[in-house]
């Protein structure tokens, strides 16, 4: 068809005129085909009205154009000036709204859904309901002659826009190629002598590339709302989190914070490692909703152990320390039968002594089970005071006169919370706790999430693995883990580490929270490259003012 079209010629017995406006149309035709695809590889709005209305202007040969969007405000319709472009004159642009009405060229064509082919405007017949507003000719110096206005018709012939073209300057027999942009209206004398009436050809044709125009506003819009309704989806989610565990409130939006300036920061690295990886559009969305999400399963955690704020549960040291009591009576008691017994004064004196040390160590070893069930670190030697609990109870000299044994001051489950090193979780606790990231998974993965945002779940998983394959709930080790999670798992442990204080710690200062991460970078836990990069851009100052520490607070969170 190239050749054919490229052979015609007057020798051929056709008009030079009827050539130049098949080549147009045929041209025209070739650009309505890549306007298309153009139309729908765009994602980006704003860019694809501007690509519509210049598309339009180069095929159509116009020198003005303007896009109008159609909106609607309860029972009110609205035109909201979106995009404009002159080529003859350097003219602002501002966004405006105006109402719909029949008395606007614009207006008409959004509400009656009819083509306006104008020929000139200054010259509409007063019959008709819509008129030309010349204010911007009188405020531009300029001289709007001729107009094409066509809808924008969705697949279900909703209007969803205007697309307004202005002195259209291919004259007959004229090809468009470059007539839009190359042939400037510098005064009165070029408006009338180069502008003309819009071809009658146009009309379909813009028909036809506004209803493309239509079709991909429409999926644009559709693709926005179904991002907005992901982020609704995700903010009722971590509202959810955080309704379960007030304490850290704010923690999921600092992680993704953190995490996307760090992701920011990777993505510019020049040399070493981290030069290699790129993060930018879906990859940083992606890594936002799996940092928002990272710990949505543990709304399926007992609340109670989420909350611990201690090594023993509340009830569980309350009954500790009555059952303490409980033996210092059963001391008196049996110093009181041995005593009623007892005919030799220095047995009796022996037992008085022996009950009256038996009663001063449980008196303090219930102010030592307050000691050893705070998370906070005391200096003490925990195994010894714990054996020491341990040993503890009625002396064998007063215990004969009981009437039965009585158990022991210390219940095995007590001792292994009481001896936990950091934090205030037992083993079994602490497993219920990092079944969490399992949870999570069982629920993101459930969402439908479009194929850029695939890998949502599986960052969401993987947030607390750690390089050296001791981290959970898969014990992945190196390049296993995924970079957005090793990531998320240098911001999540900051943030556990310098958030205002929780029950079970109190915040630690930013030099502490630095010296902790490079530890963990150095036992191979963390990222060291990314734990490097996260401290030298201070990325933790993107977090709130942490509260000020007690002075013995120095050790890592207890809790997953």
């Amino acid at each position: 068809m190239d050749d054919f079209v490229a052979s015609l010629s007057a020798d051929d017995g056709i008009d030079s005129n009827d050539i130049a406006e098949l080549i147009d149309a045929y041209r025209d035709q070739r650009r309505l085909i890549d306007i298309g695809r153009a139309l729908a590889s765009e994602k980006d709005p704003d860019a694809l009205i501007r690509l519509i209305l210049e598309a339009s202007m180069d095929i159509t040969g116009a020198d003005a154009g303007s896009i109008f969007l159609v909106e609607d405000e309860g029972d009110r319709h609205l035109l909201r000036f979106a995009w404009t472009r002159t080529h003859s004159r350097e003219l602002p642009y501002e966004e405006f709204v105006m109402p719909a009405d029949r008395r606007s060229i614009a207006g008409y064509v959004a509400l009656t859904g009819a083509t306006l082919n104008l020929p000139y405007v200054y010259e509409i017949d007063p019959a008709e309901p819509y008129v030309f507003n010349r204010g911007f000719d009188r405020d531009y110096g300029y001289r709007t002659r001729s107009m094409l206005v066509v809808p924008m018709r969705d697949h279900k012939g909703r209007v969803l826009g205007v697309v307004q073209l202005i002195n259209s300057k291919e004259a007959p027999g004229e090809e468009s190629d470059g007539a839009s942009d190359r042939v400037m209206l510098k005064d009165e004398a070029d408006f009338e002598r180069r502008v003309v009436p819009f071809k009658k050809r146009y009309e379909g044709l813009m028909e036809a590339v506004a209803a493309q125009a239509a079709i991909a506003l429409e999926n644009g819009r559709m693709v926005r709302r179904l991002r907005d309704q992901f982020d609704s989806l995700v903010a009722a989610s971590v509202a959810a989190i955080e309704a379960r565990d007030p304490a850290t409130r704010g923690h999921s939006e600092r992680v993704a914070r953190m995490a996307l300036a760090l992701a920011a920061a990777v993505h510019e690295s020049a040399e070493g490692p981290l030069a290699a990886v790129h993060f930018e559009g879906d990859s940083l969305t992606e890594l936002r909703y799996a940092c928002l999400l990272h710990d949505f399963g543990k709304v399926l955690v007992e609340g109670s152990i989420l909350l611990k704020a201690r090594k023993l549960m509340p009830r569980d040291e309350d009954y500790l320390k009555l059952r303490l009591r409980y033996f210092r009576r059963l001391v008196e008691l049996a110093e009181s039968r041995v005593a009623s017994r007892c005919d030799d004064p220095d047995e009796a004196a022996d037992a008085r002594a022996g009950a009256a040390s038996a009663v001063e160590s449980l008196l303090a070893a219930e102010e030592l089970v307050g000691i050893l069930a705070s998370p906070s670190p005391t200096g003490l030697d925990a195994d010894a005071e714990i054996a020491r609990l341990r040993s503890l109870g009625v002396p064998a000299a007063l215990s004969a006169a009981l009437d039965e044994a009585p158990p022991p001051v210390l219940t095995d489950e007590e001792a292994e919370s009481l001896a936990v090193r950091r934090g205030s979780l037992n083993k079994a606790e602490r497993k219920l706790v990092e079944a969490h990231a399992q949870y999570t998974w069982d629920f993101v993965s459930k969402i439908p999430w479009p194929p850029e945002l695939s890998r949502v779940p599986e960052l969401a998983l993987s947030h607390h693995e750690m390089l050296d394959g001791s981290g959970y709930p898969r014990g992945l080790s190196g390049d296993k883990i995924p970079m957005g999670s090793r990531i998320m798992a240098v911001c999540d442990v900051w943030d556990a580490l310098s958030a205002s204080d929780r029950p079970y710690k109190k915040a630690l200062p930013p030099e502490l929270c630095g010296r902790i991460l490079r530890e963990e970078a150095a036992m191979g836990r963390l990222d060291a490259d990314l734990v490097k990069l996260f401290l030298e851009r201070d990325l933790g100052s993107s977090a709130p003012p942490s509260a000020p520490p007690a002075a013995t607070a120095d050790a890592p969170p207890g809790h997953p």
